[in-house]
């Protein structure tokens, strides 16, 4: 996916960890805590495109977030499919386990840097 043209998302890997684990995926919320610069690069471009109203995303009767939007795109990402999130209500934030606090993205971290 190359993301719609002139518009792009950051957010940070521990970003997607954290809303991986918010819906249920426990082991796609690890994996994305390991990621390199160029897979967190890679979701960012592929959520851009699931940022557009009309992008058809597997997720009914709720308003869409970002958080859902960075959860579905790092699972494209990883499974190589757009797929429904394993739970589809937000788990509460006070129950996040410690590793997956969202931090903010790295100033030295060059997104356009492929």
């Amino acid at each position: 996916m190359k993301g719609r043209t002139n518009f792009r998302v950051h957010f940070s890997a521990s970003q997607v960890a954290a809303s991986l684990w918010d819906y249920g995926e426990d082991d796609l919320a690890e994996r994305a805590l390991y990621m390199m610069d160029d897979d967190l690069r890679a979701i960012q471009r592929i959520a851009a495109t699931y940022e557009d109203p009309a992008y058809a995303l597997p997720i009914e009767g709720q308003h869409i977030t970002h958080n859902h939007v960075c959860a579905i795109a790092a699972v494209a990402y990883f499974e190589g499919r757009l797929r429904s999130l394993s739970q589809t209500e937000r788990r509460p934030v006070n129950s996040r386990p410690r590793r997956f606090t969202p931090r903010q993205l790295d100033p030295a971290f060059h997104p356009d840097r492929d």
